[in-house]
């Protein structure tokens, strides 16, 4: 008891007299680059005390209390070499950082493993999250437009919540998935396009694997890129909170073409019924239907007293937008995390056409030991889309909305366009819910050797709700009020393990990939519909309240899985001479037993003719690169069951009675005006195999300057073969289509990747980049003419088969797939303006009607007298030439600025709207008017598909420019707020004549409403 009492009395002695031995002392300083610039953003850490910390702020300054005089500080940032320094007796520190020009030492993520960007032998491009995080968007495809070169994005619908077109370097196949895969912190998610569930806030940095070196490694997966998704992880240091807010306001970027003078409307109405040989509708009189149209001396006069601007009635004026993040991240020597909410309400231009997101992400890692870590995340996402869009904001505006008596104005018994009727009575709903969730665990076994073991999954949940009343609506008219609910989910497991190894054995470095990955993906969906409502207070949600005999229940199911083994080996010697060779076995349920397994391998080498001794004296040039790949790929992107025989059911109405059929076959489709004609399909295709793309790759990199003008350069050709496809039959087989693995498609291009630090001062700062792709496609082969049925150019031999949906406007199929030709070729006639006499028109080979003064002149192309169906040619391409960006990054002292342009060029638009529209049908030829650009109005005219519709879909459009400035409100840049101003799509410079030309892949322009601008006023607070 005495020696413990002693103890304790000597051990509070000791702390009483040394607390002044600890007493902290406070350290400022300046850290600066080596050509004397301010470094603002540079983490300063207490070694071996790393929960403290602190950052410089935007003069490079910096303040630390430190635990005592014999302390060091480390000093780190991207792109500069780390570090350490004594904490001085007595001053304040100056540190100056040198640039790391040992190699680009970024961290390029390649799939199942990391490399420094200067030991890339493939093709990749990296973005980091600071190009895109103040552009409002619902998804990170849509930020990603025109930012990497080779990526093609295409966002053609407006509507809230819609996805994106994704391409990497063109289309590979015909019928199967074109998309590159989205891999999200190591989870191969699936298909871009839609990648609703991850917040663009959350993002570090978008990795985009394009050629088949890079790629590889996800084997089948991969084979049309792969583009992988780093979301944010705390490191080590002092606990911080961000909160991300930006509010938009959407506006047309032109005006809406419609009808804003009565009088001409009816005017031009009147002349084009007449010249079609029908009575004119505005004459003061009742029609058919029994509907009063105003004669054009009423209308003139004022005596017609209704004229309603039905986009008034439909549209907003001004669509809000929200976007709310906070997030929160800290980080141990042992655990860090991040957390992550987010509230997204994106409101379409339509009245009541709304979307609505609200989700969280967490991501943890602890490591319990030295040697092993476990990393943790969880995502999960609710969204609700009401859909109200496709309102007939064309409406007839002679007519009023309601009439006297305050009921809707319906213009006859089959009125169901009344776009208020329709909006205030029709239910359109899905509510959607997302689970992603993700558990890895990393044992370094050896210091070269560490094992991953990732265990992932997904499940995605829809219920759609949908109602139509006994008026008002086509469905619910002709069924007595029509409702579903529509049910649908996916489970998606994906167990990956695999070992990675890296050292150097003398001037060789050695590393190895190697493991295996399973997957079962599996979806159910039910269809619950009813009809003939005896009442409809309560619509869908009393299903029973249908006529039991008209119910219909259909439901579905499927399951996939997918094994594979991976393989990669990167060697390289004296840090000069780079190889890589990576392999993937994959396994597939969608085959036959004889076809489900298939190799593919890829391999690339890089030489780094910089540190060559002829070339170590280049005062200026600080990399060149020269890289080389070639690799194989697969595709299985098709629906499960093709090889086995499929039976469908058939409902159809016999004698008074419904009928249910149950048999081979079933429906694949249908073709024709409208889809009258049922497709039939159902054959089992046992020796249905792997559609595969053959890609090689040359690049080069380079770096000038201290690294300040960075280029890159790739020229690449990819050959798909055995594409999977569906094959027309003989109606002699009683089916019309199976699937085959048939027909070859090239795609060849190049990228040009230019980055420039223009200006580097003390308060002055001016970069750029520029972005230049190429691609064009070709289709080689589609199989046997015979067995597939194709058809003849009667003019150049020229093989093709009609693609694509036909278009009742022109009677025709408007795209080709054509031996020798780029995909989705224009098919139709070739014009010579327009017919000016009627012996012109007889002349030109034309008779009847279409010879009349004032129709298309088209042109005879196989010279015989006389225009027929012989006489079409290809017309047009769809595929751009080329595309192209520049950005413009300037910051002055505590203002930044970005300026951000994107164009595409070379394509043909098809301009479906190209002679209905009030903006142009004044221009008709008229004998007054004896215009070469237009036809005269005629209703009832059989039109051609002709080069006449086709415009150049060229454009460059002004998509962001932002404008913002930094607070900082302590000494340390520890809180600091940053507000801005962001534009996207502010402006579009083009010849087309429609209200956008960035139109789907097929070329085809359809009207819709011009498209929006945004405006965006944004806070970002860090403390």
């Amino acid at each position: 008891m005495k020696y413990a009492l002693y103890r304790f009395t000597l051990i509070i002695g000791f702390l009483i007299f040394s607390c002044p031995l600890v007493a902290q002392v406070s350290v400022t300083g300046t850290v600066i680059s080596e050509d004397g610039m301010p470094l603002p953003g540079v983490n300063v850490i207490e070694k071996n005390y790393p929960t403290n910390g602190t950052v410089t702020d935007f003069d490079g300054n910096f303040t630390i209390e430190v635990e005592g005089e014999n302390s060091e500080l480390q000093f780190s940032s991207l792109g500069f070499v780390t570090k350490t320094i004594a904490v001085p007796e007595e001053g304040d520190l100056e540190v100056i950082l040198m640039n790391d020009l040992e190699g680009l030492s970024e961290v390029v993520v390649v799939g199942y493993g990391e490399v420094k960007k200067k030991d890339l032998t493939g093709s990749v491009s990296s973005l980091d999250s600071e190009e895109f995080e103040d552009i409002p968007a619902n998804s990170v495809e849509r930020v990603l437009q025109g930012r990497v070169a080779g990526l093609q994005v295409g966002t053609p619908s407006q509507d809230p919540g819609a996805g994106a077109t994704i391409r990497i370097r063109g289309g590979s196949s015909l019928r199967g998935s074109n998309a590159p895969l989205i891999v999200v912190d190591g989870f191969p998610l699936g298909d871009a396009g839609n990648l609703k569930q991850i917040n663009p806030a959350d993002i570090e940095s978008v990795d985009v694997l394009k050629d088949a070196s890079a790629s590889a490694i996800y084997g089948s997966r991969g084979a049309n890129g792969v583009i992988i998704i780093t979301t944010k992880m705390a490191k080590e240091g002092k606990t911080q909170v961000r909160v991300q807010q930006q509010s938009t306001v959407s506006e047309f970027t032109s005006k809406v073409d419609l009808w804003r003078d009565p009088v001409l409307m009816a005017q031009l109405s009147n002349e084009s019924r007449s010249n079609g040989g029908f009575e004119p509708l505005y004459v003061g009189a009742e029609n058919a239907t029994g509907v009063y149209y105003p004669s054009v001396g009423e209308l003139q006069s004022g005596e017609w007293p209704h004229f309603t601007n039905w986009d008034d009635l439909v549209f907003r004026d001004n669509p809000i937008s929200n976007n709310t993040t906070i997030s929160i991240n800290s980080g141990t020597e042992k655990t860090s995390f991040n957390l992550s909410a987010n509230y997204f309400t994106d409101m379409g231009v339509y009245k009541d056409d709304d979307y609505s997101k609200y989700g969280y992400n967490l991501r943890v890692k602890h490591d319990f030991t030295d040697n092993f870590t476990v990393r943790f995340s969880n995502i999960l996402t609710k969204s609700r889309r009401n859909n109200n869009g496709g309102l007939a904001y064309w409406r007839n505006p002679v007519f009023p909305a309601y009439t006297e008596e305050g009921d809707y104005n319906l213009l006859g018994p089959n009125d169901y366009s009344h776009p208020l009727a329709i909006s205030e009575n029709r239910i359109d709903e899905s509510d959607m819910s997302d689970l992603i969730t993700s558990a890895s665990f990393e044992w370094q076994l050896l210091d070269p050797l560490k094992l991953t073991s990732r265990i992932n999954y997904k499940h995605g949940k829809s219920i759609g709700d949908q109602y139509f009343p006994n008026v008002y609506t086509e469905a619910g008219d002709f069924n007595n009020g029509a409702g579903w609910i529509r049910n649908w989910e996916d489970h998606n497991y994906v167990s990956e393990t695999f070992v990675n190894y890296n050292d150097w054995y003398g001037d060789h470095n050695l590393g190895v990939t190697t493991g295996f990955t399973y997957e079962n993906y599996s979806s159910r969906s039910s269809n619950l519909g009813a009809f003939d409502f005896v009442n409809e207070t309560l619509g869908n949600e009393n299903l029973e309240a249908g006529n039991p005999e008209l119910n219909q229940v259909q439901n579905g199911k499927i399951e996939t899985e997918l094994v594979s083994g991976i393989f990669r080996l990167n060697y390289g010697y004296d840090d000069r001479y780079l190889a890589t060779f990576t392999a993937r076995v994959d396994g597939s349920s969608k085959f036959g037993a004889n076809n489900k397994y298939a190799f593919f391998p890829s391999g690339a080498l890089s030489w780094k003719l910089h540190e060559e001794s002829f070339l170590e004296n280049s005062e200026n040039l600080d990399q060149l690169k020269l890289r080389a790949s070639f690799g194989i790929s697969g595709n299985q992107g098709i629906s499960p069951y093709q090889t086995l025989s499929r039976y469908g059911v058939s409902n159809y109405y016999s004698n008074g009675n419904w009928v249910t059929a149950i048999g081979p076959g079933y429906i694949v489709g249908r073709a024709g005006q409208g889809g009258i004609e049922a497709l039939w399909g159902g054959i089992p295709n046992p020796d249905l195999k792997w559609e595969t793309t053959a890609q090689w790759n040359l690049g080069a990199d380079l770096a000038f300057f201290e690294e300040r003008l960075n280029l890159t350069f790739d020229f690449y050709q990819k050959h798909t073969k055995d594409l999977l496809r569906e094959r027309i039959l003989p109606l002699s087989s009683g089916y019309d289509r199976l699937w085959v693995n048939d027909g070859e498609i090239k795609n060849t291009g190049f990228e040009l990747n230019l980055n420039a630090d223009i200006i580097r001062s003390e308060n002055f700062n001016l970069s750029s980049t520029l972005i230049l792709s190429r691609n064009q496609n070709e289709v080689i082969s589609l199989g046997n003419a015979v067995e597939s049925g194709l058809n003849t150019d009667p003019n150049t031999g020229m093989q093709f088969e009609y693609w694509g949906n036909s278009l009742e406007q022109f009677r025709q199929y408007p795209n080709l797939l054509a031996i020798g030709q780029p995909v989705n070729v224009f098919y139709g006639y070739k014009t010579d303006g327009i017919i000016q006499t009627l012996q012109e028109g007889i002349d030109a080979g034309l008779d009847g009607d279409m010879a009349q003064p004032g129709e298309f002149k088209y042109v005879d192309i196989n010279g015989d007298g006389i225009v027929n169906s012989d006489d079409r040619t290809i017309i047009g391409d769809p595929n751009p030439d080329f595309f192209g960006s520049l950005g413009l990054n300037m910051n002055y002292k505590k203002f930044d600025f970005s300026l951000f342009l994107n164009g595409s060029f070379g394509q043909d638009v098809l301009n479906t709207q190209a002679f209905n529209q009030p903006s142009n049908q004044p221009f008709r030829w008229t004998l007054d008017n004896q215009t070469n650009n237009f036809p005269s109005l005629r209703d009832g005219r059989l039109t051609n598909l002709s080069d006449w519709w086709l415009e150049d879909g060229s454009f460059v459009r002004v998509q962001n420019v932002t404008a913002g400035y930094t607070f900082n409100f302590t000494s340390n840049n520890s809180t600091s707020a940053r507000i801005y101003v962001n534009g996207n799509n502010l402006y579009t410079f083009t010849d087309f004549t429609g209200y956008d030309p960035e139109v789907g892949g097929n070329g085809i322009y359809w009207g819709g409403y011009p498209r929006l601008r945004q405006i965006t006023l944004g806070l970002d607070l860090t403390f």
